[in-house]
C-alpha cells in the first residue's frame, strides 16, 4: 500500500512539472535587456554571438503533451547591443536558419 502511494506520488509529480512552456515567449517585449529575458523566461538552453548580435536559444514545449513526450520547438530571442531587437519561434523572419530558398526577382523598367 504504501509503494503505491509513492509511485502514485511521482507519477503526479512528474505529470505536474511537465506542462506547456512555450507561452513564456508572451512576457517577452522589445527593447528588454539580457538580465530582464532571463528573469522573465529562464537561462536560455544555449546562446550564440556573432558581431553584435546575440542569440538566446530555448528548447519550449507548445502543449502538455509534447512535455509528456519530450517534443520541444526551438525558440530565440535575438539580442543586439544587450537589447531585444526580435524573438520567436527558430525560422521566423528568417532568423537564424537559412531557408535554402533561391529568391530572383526581375525589374522590368518601362
Amino acid at each position: 500500500m504504501k509503494m503505491t502511494f509513492v509511485y502514485l506520488l511521482v507519477c503526479c509529480a512528474s505529470v505536474l512539472s511537465s506542462c506547456a512552456t512555450a507561452y513564456k515567449m508572451n512576457k517577452l517585449e522589445l527593447g528588454m535587456t539580457k538580465q530582464e529575458v532571463i528573469k522573465k523566461i529562464g537561462e536560455p538552453d544555449s546562446t550564440s554571438a556573432q558581431e553584435h548580435c546575440v542569440y538566446l536559444m530555448y528548447n519550449l514545449y507548445e502543449t502538455d503533451a509534447d512535455s509528456f513526450d519530450g517534443r520541444y520547438t526551438r525558440y530565440f530571442v535575438r539580442l543586439i547591443g544587450d537589447k531585444v531587437e526580435s524573438f520567436g519561434q527558430v525560422g521566423d523572419f528568417d532568423s537564424t536558419k537559412d531557408s535554402g530558398h533561391d529568391i530572383r526577382t526581375t525589374i522590368k523598367y518601362e
